[in-house]
């Protein structure tokens, strides 16, 4: 089983979400049924929108760009993992943009992998190097070098499979450990990743805003 999951970053609006909605589910998504697992990382407000629109593919999961560190409280502006119970399946946790736009610590990134695990979402953690750490029970993990993160067209600076290959082996990454690729994914590079049987997905940010490229991407995984 591979995963696609797409990282919509701080995009669209309501009307663009519904077209993108209606534009993909006029693709012919039954060929990934039991093959791939695509997962939809919207903004917050989006994700009950897109639940509804996809809840009877069972190969379509629903995910968040990021999760609260903190329990239910009095924490303005924050959105735990407790609120999201039974909305999404996947939590993106330790992005790279979070790390340095928000100054996300180690610390903090693992309160939120916590949380998540406690309020059963499945958080794919991200890593930038080796010398970012894991815990041991992490299920997803995501090698994202900064340098090759797109600006909104995934069309950057793509690391190449065999950096990819190696920075797992230094990683010591057991097993059981799901490990994704994320950096400038998109239709053209995608099946080099996804074919490759160390690497269990990729994560496109920019290409992920375009139906027609999410499904091309996800295809290259037959």
């Amino acid at each position: 089983m591979k995963f696609v999951i797409g990282n919509w970053k701080a995009n669209k609006n309501t009307k663009e979400v519904s077209r993108w909605a209606d534009d993909f589910l006029k693709l012919d998504l039954s060929i990934f049924q039991d093959k791939i697992t695509l997962v939809i990382c919207p903004p917050f407000p989006f994700i009950s929108i897109l639940k509804e629109r996809f809840n009877k593919f069972s190969f379509v999961k629903i995910g968040a760009q990021d999760i609260s560190p903190y329990e239910p409280g009095t924490h303005t502006g924050e959105v735990t993992a407790y609120s999201l119970n039974g909305l999404i399946d996947f939590a993106i946790i330790g992005h790279s943009e979070r790390r340095s736009q928000n100054n996300e610590s180690e610390e903090t990134i693992f309160k939120k992998f916590e949380m998540a695990r406690l309020h059963n979402i499945e958080p794919i953690l991200c890593i930038r190097n080796a010398q970012d750490s894991y815990p041991e029970t992490i299920q997803f993990l995501m090698y994202e070098p900064p340098e090759a993160i797109s600006t909104g067209t995934g069309r950057g600076n793509t690391t190449s499979l065999k950096d990819v290959l190696e920075m797992k082996k230094m990683l010591h990454i057991p097993s059981h450990i799901k490990y994704i690729y994320g950096g400038s994914v998109n239709p053209d590079n995608a099946e080099a990743f996804l074919k490759n049987d160390e690497i269990d997905g990729v994560l496109p940010g920019g290409a992920s805003l375009d139906p027609q490229q999410f499904y091309q991407i996800a295809t290259s995984a037959l």
